[in-house]
Formats: C-alpha cells, structure tokens, sequence
C-alpha cells in the first residue's frame, strides 16, 4: 500500500511547507525502499504542542503507515532518517 507520513508540529519549517514535504517523500521512500511516486507526506501547523509538560523545545507528532513495510528491522533506520529531516527543518531534537 501507499506509504504515507503525516506531520503537526507548532514550528514552520525553515524551507515552507512544500519542501519540506518533499524532503519527507523522498526520506520516506529511501527509508521504506519504495518509490517516490507511491509515497504520500503531509504537514499541518498547530496552534501548540506538549510533549512531556514542555511547550518551550520544540516538537512534533507523526504518523507513519505502510503495509509490509513497517518492520522492527526497519523502524530504527527509519525514525532516524526522518528524525534528521525535523532536526534540520523543525529543530526538534531527536530524542523528541
């Protein structure tokens, strides 16, 4: 199936949001070993955002679904990747 990645995350990507779900798409893809052109990204701007009673750090919700490609073997490689492209355009920290 699809995969598909949704963002919400109170911070504005540094690149707008186009490219930054562009940026999502093609690490997704890498990541899942899929094609880019059956890979869906979305991001949505929040009002605000807590993770752990913190709304200072900033932070982000994700959701990640792809059918038969969601693995233990693969779930470590993937959050790294896609924790990268957060840092860099959101500044979440990883361990966020």
């Amino acid at each position: 199936a699809m995969p598909s990645l949704m963002v919400q995350s109170a911070v504005a990507p540094a690149s707008g949001p186009q490219d930054f779900c562009k940026k999502l798409s093609k690490t997704v893809a890498a990541a899942l070993g899929k094609p880019e052109s059956f890979v869906l990204t979305s991001y949505q701007k929040v009002d605000a955002m807590s993770m752990g009673g913190d709304t200072e750090t900033p932070a982000a919700f994700l959701y990640l679904s792809s059918l038969g490609s969601i693995e233990p073997g693969l779930n470590k490689a993937t959050s790294s990747a896609i924790a990268a492209v957060l840092q860099d355009e959101l500044g979440v920290p990883a361990n966020r």
